[in-house]
């Protein structure tokens, strides 16, 4: 028998043993065991140390340069064994200007985790790269982005001595034009206007080749953005031997509206003139043409042709050699001489004192030309700031304008109270008016309907003073000053109401003026009505401040405080004062000063300061009771 519990007593130790040292499959492993990664990187995550594979996507893998292009990006993360992993972290990044936004960071039960590129506005051809890593697993995918072009516009074939305008278009893959990008410009023939032009709002730049003596064929070459993003293109123009350009008018003349005018273009090849009956092509960015198609023959080496024009503004003529492909430009103005209407603005009608604003006349003719070359004049009709004009007369430009500067004065003028006058033509006139004064003319004070309990003895009301102009803008900086004075009491006691809440008793209360008739806060012969010896009321309340200091919206916060006792007992005035360059501006509110309703709708609970009046119940002034 021993022997059989000597056996079971061995069998126990031995089931021990093995479940100390983890000998049990379901048994917990002991601290530093592989089984819990105790050996192993302590750095490293159980998730990222399995993953086998990352295998990244893009779909497209080619975008154009619009803005609204975009791609999706997938990255699928497996296992060693092939088996797709849930719960990744998979971290995204791109290169060269891509944009991603992660849309899933940790990979789904599919194993996914997935972006989106998008060109986010930039315009450049390149090749994206997008990384996706966990741990040091990783994948990358290319993207290419492209679309955005150049392209240079202007004639095939220009003469010796003449110059071509010419014009560089940047633009996306949608045909949007890009703007402020530097163009880099050169050519091997000849002279440009410029080297290097920054693209307008439509994404254009001009400028013009000058053929200089050498004839040829002039490359002339663009190029935007720089290194791997550069793009350029190239256009030749041939600069031909032969002379052929424009005689007449000369190159920005101003040509009167409604008159015809002659434009003659001379042709010559080797000194000769050219063949007679060559046929020469006329168009004009603004005019009508005589003939209306343009097309005309040369005699003697030139032709010619008529134009006229109903509207003002710059005209390009062109002249041209079907054949050759030789061109030529002449730019010449059309412009209105009769005018018939003004209109004066000035760029801003409300100024500070001393502040200056242009004052625009614009003419036009009986037909809204835009007039040219009219004398104009200005002239101060009202002022009541002093304010001075720095010219009086001016001549109108391209776009019919005259203009001069009025300064303001030291003083206000009250709401358009500057009058000023310009004249055209002798009697054509308008008029516009300024207001001078930006300083504090107006003033008003407010609150809202809610009482603040700081504590169990004092009510704040909150407050606003607006300071304002004649004009109603507002006025920053001007000092407010603030004052608060009783003007009377009543006197009365709190009797409960049919609906449980405190009133006053009688109904109608006897109301008291205050005492201090001169306001010098000093008992005076005669001021002492109830015989108290002493003034009543007293100041119950307060500002929070003496003085405050408007912001930029003319507006400044205060409150006023009191205690709780005081309310609906004594009457006050508060009076708000600005001064500002000699004039005054005062706002004032006369007003109980009014309970917590809170305070007063439970007659189990006593009013502030009791049942009492604060100076007495007797109605009747002369008491002091």
């Amino acid at each position: 028998m021993s022997g059989n519990i000597l056996a079971r007593s061995t069998a126990i130790l031995l089931a021990l043993l093995l479940s100390a040292c983890g000998g049990d499959e379901n048994s917990t492993p002991l601290a530093g065991s592989p089984n819990n990664g105790g050996g192993g990187d302590p750095t490293t995550s159980p998730d990222t140390a399995e993953v086998g594979t990352i295998d990244l996507v893009a779909s497209p893998v080619r975008l154009d340069t619009s803005t609204n292009a975009k791609s999706a990006i997938t990255a699928r993360v497996k296992n060693a064994s092939g088996v797709l992993l849930q719960g990744v972290t998979v971290n995204f990044s791109a290169t060269n200007g891509g944009t991603l936004e992660v849309t899933q960071g940790e990979t789904d039960q599919a194993g996914v985790a997935s972006a989106i590129l998008t060109t986010d506005g930039d315009p450049r051809n390149r090749q994206v790269t997008i990384t996706a890593q966990s741990g040091t697993i990783s994948d990358t995918v290319s993207v290419d982005i492209s679309g955005t072009s150049l392209a240079i516009s202007g004639p095939a074939s220009i003469s010796l001595g003449s110059s071509a305008s010419l014009r560089v278009t940047l633009s996306d893959a949608d045909g949007n034009g890009i703007p402020n990008e530097t163009v880099n410009l050169s050519t091997n023939l000849g002279t440009l206007s410029a080297s290097t032009l920054t693209t307008s709002s439509n994404g254009l730049v001009d400028f013009q080749l000058s053929s200089g003596t050498t004839g040829g064929t002039a490359t002339v070459t663009a190029t935007a953005y720089s290194g791997s993003n550069a793009i350029s293109t190239t256009r030749d123009i041939v600069i031909a031997g032969d002379s052929f350009g424009f005689t007449s008018p000369t190159s920005g003349a101003e040509v009167d509206l409604n008159t015809q005018q002659e434009v003659t273009l001379e042709w010559r090849v080797n000194g000769n003139p050219v063949a007679d009956g060559t046929q020469i092509q006329f168009t004009a960015t603004r005019g009508t043409l005589t003939p209306a198609n343009g097309l005309v023959t040369t005699s003697g080496g030139e032709a010619s042709i008529d134009i006229s024009s109903t509207n003002a503004g710059v005209s390009t003529v062109t002249a041209s050699d079907p054949n050759s492909g030789l061109s030529a430009d002449l730019t010449f103005e059309f412009v209105a001489t009769t005018p018939d209407e003004i209109n004066l603005q000035a760029t801003k009608t409300q100024l500070d004192l001393s502040e200056t604003t242009e004052i625009v006349a614009v003419i036009r003719d009986v037909d809204n030309n835009l007039v040219k070359n009219q004398d104009v004049s200005f002239t101060i009709l009202e002022d009541g700031s002093g304010g001075s004009l720095t010219s009086s007369r001016d001549i109108t430009d391209s776009q019919g304008r005259a203009s001069t500067i009025y300064q303001a004065g030291a003083n206000t003028s009250g709401r358009d109270g500057v009058e000023i006058q310009a004249t055209v033509g002798g009697s054509i006139s308008d008029t516009v008016t300024l207001t001078v004064a930006r300083q504090a003319l107006r003033l008003a004070i407010g609150t809202g309907n809610e009482i603040i309990e700081p504590d169990t003895v004092r009510y704040i009301k909150d407050y606003v003073a607006i300071v304002t102009d004649a004009n109603g803008a507002p006025v920053e900086n001007a000092n407010i000053e603030l004052s608060v004075l009783p003007t009377g009491y009543i006197k009365g006691s709190y009797v409960p109401s049919i609906d449980d809440t405190w009133i006053i008793n009688p109904g109608n209360p006897i109301f008291c003026d205050a005492e201090d008739v001169n306001r010098n806060g000093q008992l005076d012969a005669g001021e002492d009505t109830n015989g108290s010896l002493a003034l009543e009321p007293t100041n119950s309340a307060t500002t929070s401040a003496s003085s405050i200091i408007s912001a930029a919206d003319g507006s400044a916060d205060f409150s006023l405080i009191y205690p709780q006792s005081h309310c609906n007992w004594v009457r006050v005035k508060l009076t708000a004062t600005v001064r500002v360059g000699g004039s005054e501006s005062v706002e004032s509110s006369e007003f109980f000063l009014s309970c917590a309703s809170s305070d007063l709708n439970n007659t189990d609970i006593s009013p502030p300061g009791g049942t009492e009046g604060l100076y007495g119940s007797d109605q009747a002034c002369n008491v002091n009771n």
